[in-house]
């Protein structure tokens, strides 16, 4: 072997381990957990307590945010949020309709929501632990 050459190492790894290894700050939402956050204002319908007057008629699946309350709830900027919303809608995780003041996220009825919601929240218990074996 050369002695410039970098020999290659398959690492077996699961999310768990990802979620222990990531960088936590403060109070600060991480990308799964502003994710997991979507999926329950989704199933609750929730509206944003500024937006409770508007005549927007909220579906299944739906929540009317802003992207300032979001930025705030999440401790993120404005601007990460909406490129955050911008991905999400990429990958075809949720369809939005941008009004003038706000935004109503949908989830696509072909994911379930319970499943999703079950995925993440075992890995925010994975995570737990992870803290756990961390403190130890």
């Amino acid at each position: 072997m050369k002695e410039n050459q970098i020999p290659q190492i398959a690492v077996s790894a699961n999310a768990s381990l990802f979620l222990y290894l990531k960088e936590r700050i403060g109070d600060r939402k991480s990308k799964v957990e502003a994710y997991c956050d979507l999926l329950d204002k989704a199933s609750k319908r929730f509206v944003s307590r500024f937006l409770r007057n508007k005549d927007y008629e909220i579906g299944t699946n739906q929540c009317h945010v802003t992207i300032t309350d979001l930025a705030a709830e999440w401790h993120w900027h404005r601007a990460t949020v909406r490129t955050y919303l911008e991905r999400m809608e990429a990958f075809g995780l949720i369809q939005k309709i941008t009004l003038p003041k706000s935004i109503v996220i949908t989830i696509p009825e072909s994911m379930s929501l319970s499943e999703l919601k079950e995925g993440f929240t075992s890995l925010e218990s994975s995570e737990s632990e992870a803290q756990i074996l961390d403190n130890d």
